[in-house]
Formats: structure tokens, C-alpha cells, sequence
């Protein structure tokens, strides 16, 4: 990710990272959390507790109290659509190839646990599912063991846009589970295929989110969303600065940046019902930091973990500073 951005004043350079931190902390202090902790969201229901996408992991998210999974969506030669994540199978199963390349009844064979690893307290890794099979799910069997309060993220990984949409609609429509499901796809292609499909509720696209934080957090603009919108993005995500000196000379920096704050939460919430997902937030601390925001949910990579450090907002005062900036370019 590459962003070309200037900043001049007075005829002199202004660091890009401070001129985000000063704009972005004019407004830090004038919004307050909202009630109630954030949700917990199972990323690839719970990918460091058990293989990921499989009931296995969906099952230890729910007992672990998360009622929000997020899983992974591909579809198969024949139109199923499963619950994957890699474009290849041997990135996670003893299969190779293509999701697009089997029948669903071929999947059956394959273990998706079979390069899941844990490691001891004495270092030594294993591989407990390759004598413990578990299957590549259909989005079907998911939807019959959902519990009736929780609900599910689908997050489209094909190119096949398509037909991943009418595969999805199919098992949504006939588990009547579109008010419970909620779509989102790094590629815009995939959004665009579910606008034929009118219960679909649908996040923003990635591209737009991340314009949206880097004007807030650099440009001091906001431009607010739809009423109604969702929207995610990383918690930390690395970029590219360019500056442009005064005699034009050109130099360039890599940083770890937090575009969350309270800047952004101000112009979010100036639009009604928005909701705002944080990814990667596998922390106590990111955990705390987000909560201050008052966001609405973030992803988690371990459940299990995650339940042993999540706050009521009640406790967050004395934990989080209600004016901290988050604008953090350096880490």
C-alpha cells in the first residue's frame, strides 16, 4: 500500500506523521465510548485456537462465549459454497489444487486441519488433526449448527463472483439466515455481484474504508459514510510515506500506523447506525485502546484468549485516557 502524500507549510517540510497527529487530536476529546464492551468477532472462527473455517473452530469459538464468527467463503466445481481461505489446498490441507477444481464430495476426503501446528512448552511442534481429520465445511453445515443468537461474517475469497453470490444466496435463502449474515470481500467485484441480491447486507469496500481513515488521520477531513454503513479495517497496517522536500527532492519511510482514533469515530459516528469492525486486535492492550475508541467489534485470532481480557466499558476510564491519540506511526 502506497500513499503519495505533501505537506509543506511555511516553506519548510511538516513531518507527515505529526501533521496527521495534529489534526486527527484537535477532536480526540470530544467523543465518549458508547455502552457496553465490544464484540468479540471469531477471524476465521478462531484461526489460532483450531484449524480455521471448520466446525472444529467455529464450535470453540462458541464455547468460548463469541457469538460472531467470521469465516471464509469459497466455491466449489459443482457450486457449493465451503468454507476456505488459501488460494491453494496445500497451504492448509494434505489436498493440492484449487477449491474451483473439486466437487464438494471430493473435498470430503481432504483434512483441512492436516498443517494446523501447536507448540509445547518445550518448543517441540506437532500437528494434533492429522490423526484427528476434520473436513472442509459447506457454508450449509455451518448454517445448521448456528446457534439462534449468534451470526456470521462472510468474507468472499473467489474470483468467481458470481457464482460464489448465488451459491451463498442459495444456502442463506434456505436457511432463512440473511438477517444474521453480513457480506465483505477485499475485492470489490465480489460486493458488486451481491447488489442483485436485495436482503444482502454488504460492508463498504476495503479500498473505501482505508480512503476514508487516511483523510481523516492525514487531511483532517470527513468525509462521512452512508447511514447504516459497515466498514473494517486493520487495526495496524503497514505504509509507505513519500515526501516531497522543498527543493523537490523526494524521501520515502515505512511505518506501522494506527488510523483509528477518536478523530475517526467522531466523523463515523456523525452518520447514524454506522458500525465500525477493527481486524487484528490479538492484544490486551490493542484490545483496550479499541474499546476506549467505542467501536463496535473486533477480530480476534484466539477466542479463548481473547475472553480473558475483555472489559465492560466501565473500566476502561482508568485504563485508556479519554483524550489519547491513537495516530501511533512509529511501532
Amino acid at each position: 500500500m502506497n500513499y503519495r502524500l505533501f505537506a509543506v507549510l511555511s516553506g519548510a517540510l511538516l513531518p507527515i506523521t505529526l501533521l496527521g497527529w495534529l489534526a486527527a487530536g484537535r477532536i480526540f476529546a470530544t467523543v465518549a465510548p458508547a455502552p457496553g464492551p465490544p464484540a468479540l468477532i471469531a477471524h476465521r472462527c478462531g484461526t489460532a485456537d483450531a484449524p480455521e473455517n471448520t466446525l472444529a473452530a467455529c464450535r470453540s469459538a462458541l464455547a468460548n462465549g463469541v457469538r460472531q464468527l467470521w469465516v471464509s467463503v469459497q466455491v466449489t466445481r459443482d457450486g457449493v459454497a465451503v468454507l476456505y481461505r488459501p488460494r491453494e489446498l496445500s497451504a492448509l490441507t494434505d489436498g493440492q489444487g484449487l477449491i474451483a477444481g473439486y466437487s464438494f464430495e471430493e473435498l470430503k476426503r481432504l483434512n483441512a486441519g492436516w498443517q494446523f501446528d501447536r507448540a509445547g512448552a518445550d518448543g517441540k511442534v506437532t500437528h494434533p488433526y492429522r490423526d484427528k481429520p476434520v473436513r472442509i465445511p459447506s457454508l450449509e453445515e455451518l448454517l445448521d449448527e448456528l446457534p439462534a443468537d449468534a451470526s456470521l461474517y462472510l468474507d468472499i475469497k473467489t474470483d468467481r463472483a458470481k457464482e460464489a453470490a448465488r451459491a451463498v444466496a442459495a444456502a442463506l435463502d434456505r436457511h432463512d439466515a440473511w438477517t444474521k449474515t453480513r457480506i465483505y470481500s477485499t475485492v470489490s467485484a465480489n460486493l458488486q455481484a451481491f447488489e442483485a441480491y436485495p436482503k444482502a447486507r454488504l460492508f463498504e469496500s476495503r479500498q473505501r474504508t482505508r480512503q476514508r481513515l487516511v483523510s481523516i488521520a492525514l487531511e483532517h477531513r470527513c468525509d462521512r459514510p452512508r447511514d447504516g454503513t459497515y466498514l473494517g479495517f486493520e487495526w495496524r497496517r503497514k505504509v509507505t510515506l513519500s515526501e516531497t522536500l522543498t527543493l523537490q527532492a523526494e524521501a520515502t519511510s515505512s511505518a506501522d500506523a494506527v488510523l483509528w482514533s477518536r478523530a475517526a469515530m467522531a466523523c463515523l459516528n456523525a452518520a447514524a447506525d454506522v458500525h465500525a469492525v477493527v481486524f487484528g486486535i490479538n492484544r490486551e492492550e490493542d484490545y483496550l485502546l479499541a474499546a476506549g475508541l467505542g467501536v463496535d467489534a473486533v477480530m480476534v485470532d484466539s477466542p479463548r484468549r481473547a475472553k480473558a481480557y475483555r472489559r465492560d466499558r466501565r473500566d476502561l476510564p482508568r485504563l485508556v485516557q479519554p483524550d489519547q491519540g491513537l495516530l501511533d506511526m512509529d511501532r
